[in-house]
């Protein structure tokens, strides 16, 4: 109901209970143009629990204003379903 039918909630919630750890996602912003890119977050990297983040992609639900919208009027989001996006 929230999300008006523009986002699979299901599909978004297996990739939170089917990995393990939490994704980082890294914003860089060049001028006008924002980029995003998620990787799998890891504080201690021990051998025997090691795994190819390959694997590991979140669907991370983001969202944001600029500076020609206030708070409450212009909010966008943005699904970040891949390694990276603009």
């Amino acid at each position: 109901q929230i999300t008006n039918g523009t986002l699979d909630v299901k599909k978004m919630m297996k990739t939170w209970i089917g990995h393990k750890g939490f994704p980082l996602v890294t914003v860089v912003r060049k001028g006008k143009i924002i980029s995003v890119q998620q990787e799998k977050f890891l504080y201690r990297v021990e051998p025997e629990n090691w795994t190819s983040d390959a694997s590991y992609l979140w669907h991370i639900p983001l969202t944001y204003i600029t500076n020609r919208c206030n708070f409450t009027h212009c909010t966008n989001a943005y699904l970040l379903d891949q390694k990276s996006g603009m």
